[in-house]
């Protein structure tokens, strides 16, 4: 984070946490944001930061749950997270993905992670997740500027990804037609009307388009797969920079449930406010050039995320989609119609 940025976050945070006595001389606004950054970027823990800043710990405590909450409010106020509130909005999404990643209709990628803590009080295994830690799930969709557009925070880590979502906010507005959804549209030069659709993994039921999940496929699966794979590259890239920046995440967090779901809204949030116009900041020094996967002449390029990723243990994947995962004919149909339309020639490059 450039000084000037810092600047411009303070003048937005301060009003919030600012405090006042007439006993004894506050903590500032800055040095209350400062001991939350460090905690949430550098990783540090309280015990550490109240050395560091001279606070006592219990009040380090209280400043970074004060001081998170602050930063959600307000941000999200700004709008830095924002999710599509038009048809048209949702287009320019999907026109975005079309230019970048050659997908049509998309808009957004999904997917969720275990935010790992220390075991809750009193809570037996509510938070007991398959990898035998507890955990709450931020699930997540993303553009293709690696911003979250859409954020649910806070379910339980025994859940998988097709549960979270069906369970989240998102899903129910999803399911229940309140995000103006544009209606399907025929691409260029295709006689075929395509719906607008979210893309995952092959966690996810199939009313989100996923992979086709055998090994042994024929050409025309593989092909849909590839071009699946590529724009759905977006949300691991967008993930794999919060934890790579976010330090927070190298390890279990130590405290609450309910600090810990303010600790990851204040990241998210924070994670959007850095990379808001970066595609018109050349030198933005929390996701520079290289950072992100790309892909060059001679093959995809991996991004230096993640590098600094590999020892995390903070941060996980959710769990698969366990059963026969079933999906209706109508979902089914349209994986077909994306897949034939990836194999002909009004698509682009099939190349695999």
């Amino acid at each position: 984070m450039t000084p000037t940025k810092y600047e411009h976050l303070l003048s937005l945070i301060a009003p919030a946490i600012t405090k006042s006595s007439l006993r004894r001389e506050t903590i500032g606004a800055s040095e209350r944001l400062k001991v939350t950054l460090r905690y949430i970027f550098g990783g540090t823990s309280q015990i550490d930061l109240a050395g560091m800043f001279r606070i006592s710990p219990t009040s380090v405590g209280r400043i970074i749950n004060e001081t998170c909450i602050a930063i959600w409010t307000i941000l999200l106020a700004k709008e830095y997270i924002s999710y599509p509130r038009s048809e048209d909005e949702w287009k320019a999404i999907a026109n975005e993905f079309e230019k970048k990643w050659n997908f049509f209709n998309c808009i957004g990628a999904i997917d969720g992670k275990h935010i790992v803590m220390q075991t809750p009080s009193r809570s037996g295994s509510f938070y007991f997740n398959y990898k035998k830690s507890h955990s709450i799930v931020l699930m997540a969709i993303c553009n293709v500027n690696y911003e979250f557009t859409l954020i649910d925070i806070g379910d339980t880590g025994r859940n998988s990804d097709s549960v979270v979502f069906k369970n989240s906010k998102i899903g129910i507005a999803f399911e229940s037609n309140l995000l103006h959804i544009p209606e399907p549209k025929k691409p260029n030069g295709s006689n075929v009307k395509l719906p607008y659709v979210l893309i995952g993994d092959e966690a996810f039921p199939l009313y989100l388009m996923k992979l086709y999940p055998k090994e042994i496929l024929s050409l025309k699966k593989r092909i849909y797969n590839y071009r699946l794979s590529r724009a759905r590259r977006i949300i691991e890239n967008t993930f794999g920079i919060l934890a790579a920046r976010c330090r927070i995440f190298r390890k279990p967090i130590i405290a609450n449930e309910k600090t810990v779901i303010n600790v990851t809204k204040a990241a998210t949030a924070l994670h959007n406010y850095l990379m808001h116009g970066r595609q018109f900041e050349p030198l933005n020094q929390y996701c520079p050039l290289g950072f992100v996967d790309c892909e060059t002449s001679s093959g995809l390029l991996a991004g230096e995320w993640r590098s600094n990723v590999s020892d995390y243990q903070g941060i996980t994947t959710l769990q698969k989609q366990l059963g026969s995962n079933n999906y209706s004919r109508d979902a089914k149909a349209v994986r077909e119609l994306f897949r034939d339309f990836f194999n002909s020639s009004r698509s682009g490059s099939m190349a695999i």
